[in-house]
């Protein structure tokens, strides 16, 4: 019989690249909703975009802090971040972008919960709410994009921890 584990997730990190993959796979699957000839493809790509800004959150937090809390808001989950990261984040951000997180975070509050139940509204005040996609896109690249050049350091500087060198957030995340 072998010693191998029975489970793929082990450690923080393990779980920070579960939580990566399924970012990379939102994100992917939004930008081919994106070049769909379907017109009826912005609350599905509002939604996987939305959920993918939350993937990668709780993958930062993971790497950070070991752990993440059970919710969908943006804004809080980005608020649990240690300062410093929350500080680079922010300046990186709005230097690729010219935006401040916290206000495109801000814009995209409810982004997943209401796409998700878009139609519902729309049914009770024939008016649909408005969504924030633009952020939404620029939130989930960024996010992505940072994990793959950082991620790694994160994990180590909170840990003193040594991983498998073959396995890294930089090479793991590929689209």
């Amino acid at each position: 019989m072998s010693n191998l584990p029975l489970y793929r997730i082990i450690t923080s990190f393990d779980e920070a690249l579960f939580w990566m993959d399924q970012s990379l796979a939102f994100f992917e699957s939004s930008k081919v909703l994106d070049n769909s000839p379907s017109e009826y493809t912005s609350m599905p790509i509002i939604t996987l975009q939305s959920f993918s800004v939350e993937c990668s959150l709780k993958a930062l937090l993971l790497l950070s802090l070991d752990k993440y809390p059970e919710m969908h808001d943006s804004i809080l989950l980005f608020g649990r971040l240690p300062d410093a990261l929350k500080t680079d984040l922010s300046n990186k951000f709005f230097s690729e972008y010219t935006l401040n997180l916290k206000d495109a975070l801000e814009a995209t509050k409810g982004d997943f919960i209401g796409s998700r139940y878009h139609f519902e509204d729309f049914k009770k005040s024939y008016v649909g709410r408005t969504f924030s996609t633009g952020y939404l896109e620029a939130l989930s690249d960024f996010f992505i994009k940072y994990i793959k050049v950082n991620g790694d350091a994160i994990y180590s500087n909170r840990c003193g921890v040594t991983r498998n060198p073959n396995v890294t957030l930089g090479d793991s995340l590929q689209p």
